[in-house]
């Protein structure tokens, strides 16, 4: 869920960068396929690296693709550009940036320094070791003897057994992790890069290597005009990872969630803020799954509304009409401005929530089918700006026999539950066949308080998911209600055992606390023999008396 922030995130951005402001984005997308993590993995596994990094590679395109994510322009893959690599490394040890040392290559921090600055994407102060040894991997000791200081970085690994290799200058060895993205960022795009994106867990030193590297590489001063990176997704305010167990993938989010919900989610959060995710009161996702569904419903009964309207009517606009359009004009602007600040999507989205509000109580009373139209067609481009395709309104299974199918069953159920005067059981298929036979066939049928029954067209996994929930709500409905009932029941029982009781043996029992009584049962002295105080005996006395009374209502139900 982490990786699908980042990457929706980015998809989102790279679709508003094209379609909304009209840029001509071309889009670069590295694969690292040789690093220790990998290496590792399939050695446990005992399979191939590059068949352990294909397989992971292909489950990612997949997951890619069901979140809507466009694919990249250009892919790049490390183990397709190695003798770039080491060309690439070749010129930044000729440019005196790099130096070799045991059958390896690093950086020369100290070097790159005496031009550059080196931590442009973080404070000098928060430079430790962990941070250094997570970019140099965990094959690989960041306090290396054979490097000059702890800052400099491998451009080329040495390889030691059981570890892919390539030929080089410096023998067997493979790449880096930093140099990778460099050179085929290189082999792709202009100096200078305009946007460089990624988590935020990527600043350093990931990114603050490739900035030293390809601008010593370059001779520049800038090989990036702007960074971006994504914010942290936490779960139940924790960092999601493997090691706390704690991370959702996408097709467990996929089970609850449709990929539309998904990127509302991620469209309702500051790309670049900090976002947390708690599945057991996911209040997050329960404001996406609202959102997306007022757009969803928006649609469906502007579909529906249009089969109604006519082009012939009258069109000339009321104050009603003006006032919508009016909206629309000041969402148009409030957008814009969102868009503009910082990729600003969540405002963007609850303006246009506010507008479909608006519509949707403009349509209860003889909308025009012009304006309609306008608005519906303003709120579909941005959405489709954001990635979020409400085209499949239209899709499902419109042919013929699946539908006729449906018909005939329920014709033969009512017609057989008539001749036995079932009147329950008519009721039951009409509810079946709109809440199982007809959502499959991506068909909404919706019951309406003194009118006609109306029918949309939707996505059938969608509508099918939207039936499941509500099932699923009504049972947590039935089974409140029944436990309600139950803690009435016991809550009645025990009142009715306690009116049982005669006041006159309430406090007889209580042997622990009392030793004399008068003759209503009412305690008199204490477990010692000493009297009771005159604030227990009035105390006492109320609650003899409330018991009396229900005793006595008792009675009077009895007779």
């Amino acid at each position: 869920m982490g990786h699908a922030r980042t990457y929706v995130s980015f998809d989102i951005i790279r679709r508003i960068l094209s379609n909304y402001f009209g840029y001509d984005v071309t889009l670069c997308m590295n694969i690292t396929d040789i690093d220790d993590k990998i290496i590792i993995e399939s050695n446990n596994q005992q399979v191939n690296f590059a068949e352990y990094a294909r397989k992971w590679e292909k489950s990612f395109f997949e997951d890619m693709a069901r979140l809507n994510v466009s694919p990249p322009d250009v892919l790049t893959r490390v183990s397709e550009f190695v003798p770039d690599i080491v060309s690439f490394i070749e010129k930044l040890i000729s440019n005196g940036f790099a130096y070799e040392s045991n059958g390896s290559v690093y950086f020369d921090t100290e070097i790159y320094k005496q031009t550059h600055t080196y931590g442009k994407l973080i404070n000098q102060s928060d430079i430790n070791s962990e941070l250094m040894q997570e970019g140099e991997g965990k094959l690989t000791d960041v306090k290396a003897k054979e490097k000059r200081r702890e800052e400099d970085f491998a451009l080329w690994k040495k390889s030691k057994e059981l570890e892919p290799s390539w030929e080089s200058p410096w023998g067997p060895g493979r790449p880096g992790w930093h140099i990778e993205c460099s050179v085929m960022a290189a082999d792709s795009l202009p100096c200078p890069i305009d946007i460089h994106s990624g988590g935020v867990d990527l600043r350093f030193p990931h990114h603050e290597n490739e900035l030293a590297q390809s601008e010593a590489f370059y001779g520049c001063q800038q090989w990036v005009n702007y960074f971006l990176h994504t914010g942290h997704l936490h779960i139940k305010k924790c960092k999601m990872s493997r090691s706390l167990k704690n991370f959702i993938t996408i097709n467990e989010m996929l089970e609850d969630y449709t990929p539309r919900q998904m990127r509302m989610v991620y469209l309702l959060h500051k790309w670049d803020g900090m976002m947390n995710y708690d599945p057991e009161n996911s209040s997050t996702m329960e404001e996406a799954v609202i959102i997306e569904k007022q757009f969803k419903e928006f649609f469906m009964n502007i579909q529906a509304a249009k089969r109604e309207l006519k082009i012939e009517s009258k069109q000339k606009f009321d104050q009603r009409e003006k006032n919508l359009f009016a909206a629309l004009q000041q969402t148009r602007e409030n957008v814009h401005n969102a868009l503009l600040d910082n990729f600003g999507t969540d405002v963007a989205v609850l303006e246009l929530s506010g507008l479909v509000n608006k519509t949707n109580v403009y349509m209860q009373s003889e909308p025009k089918l012009i304006l309609l139209a306008n608005v519906s067609d303003y709120v579909k481009k941005i959405l489709d700006c954001f990635g979020l395709d409400y085209n499949v309104a239209d899709s499902g299974d419109s042919s013929f026999e699946p539908l006729m199918n449906v018909l005939t069953r329920f014709r033969d159920g009512v017609r057989q539950a008539s001749r036995e005067g079932d009147v329950k059981a008519i009721l039951q298929l009409c509810d079946l066949i709109r809440d199982d036979d007809l959502p499959p066939l991506g068909i909404k049928l919706e019951d309406r308080s003194n009118q006609p029954s109306i029918w949309k067209k939707g996505n059938p996994e969608e509508l099918i998911l939207e039936i499941r929930r509500k099932k699923e709500e009504e049972e947590k409905a039935r089974v409140r209600k029944q436990e309600m009932a139950k803690k009435k029941e016991e809550k009645k029982a025990a009142q009715d055992a306690q009116a049982n009781i005669d006041p006159k043996e309430m406090f007889r029992s209580e042997t622990d606390k009392y030793s004399q009584w008068d003759d209503n049962g009412i305690p008199l002295c204490d477990q010692t023999g000493n009297p009771i105080s005159k604030s227990l005996r009035k105390k006492l006395e109320k609650l003899w008396e409330k018991q009396k009374k229900l005793y006595e209502q008792r009675e009077v139900k009895q007779e």
